[in-house]
């Protein structure tokens, strides 16, 4: 019996089938784009402070805990535009108004090839800024990685059967291929290079999928192990500074989860072996004895609570403390300035004149 029939593949994929394809995408079709549409309308609908730069609600300050593990060292960046308020507001309208067309389309079919596209670049921007976080589940990671994936199903599949691209512009065999490529239907694909396109999408997808986890949690050559610790928060201090009766530091926490904080208890000064300054939970909410300047105000900050100093996730702020009066600097010993957090790390500094 002949059968290579069977296993070979047509010339070109009849016209008629192409809304069936897209059929078989339309759950993932309309999944993805209400994944999209519901982070656009929380901030255009239900959730307005979101877009309110005076606002501690305000889109950047996911950006400002972000931007410790963000990916390839793009923190700098991410930085230098928190410091650009109009550029940042234009940024973010712009992706909201992102996932409101790439969402809105895709649930409608419309335009599906190219929101799709969109839908991968989307997810792409989210993996690189947000795709370390998620203390439990991976939850950012899992949303990008999936994503992309699904976005890259609809970009070949097309809208289908239940899509306004078939109403507008139907499954017609001889529409311009260039159409074809921003809506649905036909593509001039023939069997097997339909065959070869699909098992590229799929490939680049697991390799953004694989390679993202690998980048961020480990565990494909190396154990598991994270990047940047999600779990545990910390802060790193710099730039301590000592000048007359005036102590300066700077603190930034660079790890932990997004819905805690660092809760610094105590600081001490340490001049050599002796102990010439110490602030207790009480002294630090005093104005008289620290001041805090946030460079991210008011958005993720340290600040005065009940029992502590509590830093959030992605803080810069820089502390000033007066030494008591009368205080005798022995400048031939270190001094150093140790912060003490609820757990009992402790975080210190050399301070210099």
């Amino acid at each position: 019996m002949n059968t290579k029939s069977n296993n070979s593949l047509p010339d070109a994929i009849p016209a008629a089938l192409w809304p069936l394809l897209g059929l078989a995408s339309f759950a993932i079709r309309l999944v993805l784009g209400w994944t999209y549409w519901g982070g656009a309308s929380r901030r255009l609908i239900y959730d307005q402070l979101k877009l309110d730069p005076s606002s501690h609600a305000y889109l950047a300050n996911k950006l400002v805990h972000a931007a410790p593990g963000a990916a390839f060292d793009i923190t700098p960046i991410m930085h230098w535009l928190l410091h650009q308020p109009t550029l940042l507001h234009i940024a973010i309208i712009s992706f909201t108004l992102l996932e409101l067309i790439v969402g809105v389309g895709l649930m409608l079919g419309f335009a599906t090839r190219i929101l799709s596209i969109g839908g991968m670049g989307l997810a792409i921007v989210l993996m690189i800024i947000f795709g370390w976080m998620g203390t439990t589940c991976l939850d950012e990671w899992t949303m990008a990685a999936t994503g992309f994936a699904m976005a890259a199903v609809t970009f070949i599949t097309g809208g289908g059967w239940y899509s306004l691209d078939r109403v507008f512009f139907g499954n017609n065999a001889n529409q311009s291929a260039k159409l074809a490529w921003l809506t649905s239907g036909p593509l001039p694909l023939s069997g097997r290079q339909y065959v070869r396109f699909s098992t590229i999408m799929a490939v680049i997808s697991i390799v953004f999928t694989v390679g993202f986890y690998g980048y961020n949690f480990g565990a494909l050559v190396t154990p598991l192990g994270k990047r940047v610790n999600n779990v545990h928060p910390s802060i790193a201090l710099s730039q301590g500074t000592l000048q007359g009766q005036t102590v300066k530091v700077n603190t930034y926490m660079i790890t932990g989860p997004d819905t805690q904080g660092v809760y610094i208890t105590h600081v001490a000064i340490d001049n050599g072996s002796a102990q010439v300054a110490s602030y207790s939970s009480a002294d630090l909410k005093q104005a008289s004895q620290l001041k805090l300047t946030n460079e991210f105000a008011p958005y993720s900050t340290c600040k005065a609570v009940d029992y502590a100093v509590r830093c959030q996730l992605g803080s810069k702020a820089t502390w000033q403390f007066q030494l008591p009066k009368q205080t005798v600097i022995d400048t031939t010993k270190p001094v150093k300035l140790v912060m003490t957090d609820v757990e009992g790390k402790q975080y210190q500094i050399n301070l210099k004149d």
